[in-house]
């Protein structure tokens, strides 16, 4: 039988989602990423188009922020979900904080911009809903497009260490 209405557990687990990427980068723990993205995921950023896989994604993730200290936070969000195809789509909106390290050290780099996802709903391993009991199984990201609106600050802190 096919689902006509959303599941509400479904939206806290795609916002968990959203956040572990969050996470990830901040703590520089990319094996998250895994948690976040299917294994074949098509990712465009501004400064990494057409990333395909979660591998690359990881790579190109550390390449970027690898030796910088992050902070990121999310902020307004829309999430639409298809309970008929377990599929959703989100816009979150995000501030990213870089902050200068060595030479740079005191400068920020502020990133404003939204993430674009196109998200699909997974059959659980074992159980396992990821700390959101009831959703209707695992979310991941398998698009993602980047774009800013905005930055200020110092580009020299990223590309100097």
């Amino acid at each position: 039988m096919v689902p006509t209405s959303s599941n509400p557990h479904d939206y806290e687990a795609v916002r968990n989602v959203l956040s572990r990427y969050c996470e990830s980068l901040d703590t520089k723990l990319y094996d998250l990423l895994d948690k976040v993205f299917l294994p074949d995921v098509e990712a465009n950023y501004p400064f990494n188009p057409n990333i395909k896989g979660v591998a690359a994604l990881r790579d190109a993730v550390n390449n970027r922020l690898g030796p910088i200290k992050t902070h990121h936070s999310l902020t307004t969000q829309t999430i639409i979900i298809n309970p008929a195809s377990q599929t959703a789509n989100t816009v979150t909106y995000f501030i990213g904080a870089h902050l200068g390290q060595g030479p740079h050290q005191g400068k920020v780099l502020s990133a404003y911009g939204k993430y674009v996802d196109e998200l699909v709903c997974l059959d659980p391993k074992e159980g396992d809903f990821e700390g959101v009991q009831g959703a209707s199984g695992i979310w991941r990201i398998k698009r993602r497009t980047v774009l800013f609106s905005g930055r200020v600050g110092d580009e020299a802190i990223m590309k100097e260490f």
